[in-house]
């Protein structure tokens, strides 16, 4: 994407000021009251669905800047005191990149011309120490809940996964709304299958990498639009990841104009196979996705096991 044209979209979407100079939430601001209490009512059947992969060795990275989770055992078997050694205790650790897995990343995870989301100076703001503004820990503060409204492209296209080079314009989101019979409504989460995840699930993290069906550019105005909160997605980056993209003078736009311009977030490597099924069986493509990311000081990005209730 050429930077003339990026700009000229970028301008049109920056919420910079629109929630005071000091903001650090973004689109979560449109989950108000009125939202939320939407967004609880749509728990009527008592059903619940993880959206969330496994922290462990089998994970989709390959090693570099990020690696697949590495746990092991610090207290094994260990006795609270000899005078009373049939008590016992086990603990352990875990070493991993924040963004390994299932996770969100916040609006200090990108930027361009020295600044992110709000106007924040990534020269002032960012260090080995992590971000000391649009840090992740402003989103879990109180945390993200909202509707959310399961986009199924997938089974709109009728197959189990998207090609590997498939990207999902606003055409599409619109198609799927009108074919599932759903509205986006302001403060909602859209959440959007591609069925890639089942590549690694049912595959192998060679097929899950081999290509990133995702959306196009183009979804962040329609994301503006709607009044969104946040936009998740069951593969890599949420936008596709194709040869035109590699090409592009601005790298993965679509994070970009969300996180750096609208400051809208990112929840990236969510499963929504079994969340999937049951909405094609039962018509209900909209619930209460609870998906809290973890309160770490100054980080970029944060693991999430987001739920799911209906």
């Amino acid at each position: 994407m050429k930077s003339l044209d990026f700009d000229k979209m970028a301008e049109g979407l920056r919420n910079w000021g629109r929630w005071g100079p000091e903001d650090q939430r973004g689109t979560l601001n449109h989950i108000d009251p009125a939202a939320l209490c939407r967004a609880a009512a749509e728990v009527k059947q008592g059903k619940m669905f993880n959206l969330g992969i496994a922290f462990d060795e089998n994970g989709p990275q390959f090693g570099g800047f990020r690696f697949n989770p590495m746990k092991y055992m610090t207290a094994m078997d260990q006795k609270h005191s000899e005078e009373f050694p049939r008590s016992r205790f086990n603990d352990d650790v875990i070493h991993m990149p924040l963004q390994c897995a299932t996770q969100w990343d916040a609006f200090s995870h990108v930027h361009y011309d020295g600044q992110f989301y709000n106007g924040f100076s990534v020269h002032e703001h960012l260090s080995l120490q992590g971000a000391t503004r649009c840090g992740v820990e402003h989103m879990a503060k109180p945390g993200i809940a909202s509707r959310g409204v399961l986009l199924d492209i997938a089974k709109l296209r009728g197959v189990d996964i998207l090609p590997g080079d498939y990207a999902i314009k606003p055409d599409d989101l619109n198609e799927a709304c009108e074919a599932q019979g759903v509205s986006v409504l302001p403060g909602d989460i859209v959440a959007v299958r591609t069925g890639q995840i089942g590549n690694l699930t049912r595959g192998s993290r060679e097929q899950f990498m081999s290509g990133q069906p995702g959306c196009h550019h183009t979804c962040a105005e329609w994301l503006h639009d709607k009044s969104a909160a946040a936009i998740c997605a069951d593969n890599v980056a949420v936008e596709v990841m194709n040869a035109e993209t590699y090409g592009d003078e601005m790298f993965l736009p679509m994070h970009l104009l969300c996180l750096r311009d609208m400051g809208l977030p990112f929840g990236e490597l969510f499963d929504f196979d079994a969340l999937a099924a049951d909405c094609a069986a039962d018509g209900q493509y909209t619930f209460l996705l609870c998906a809290p990311p973890l309160n770490i000081t100054r980080a970029v990005g944060s693991p999430i096991n987001p739920i799911a209730m209906k």
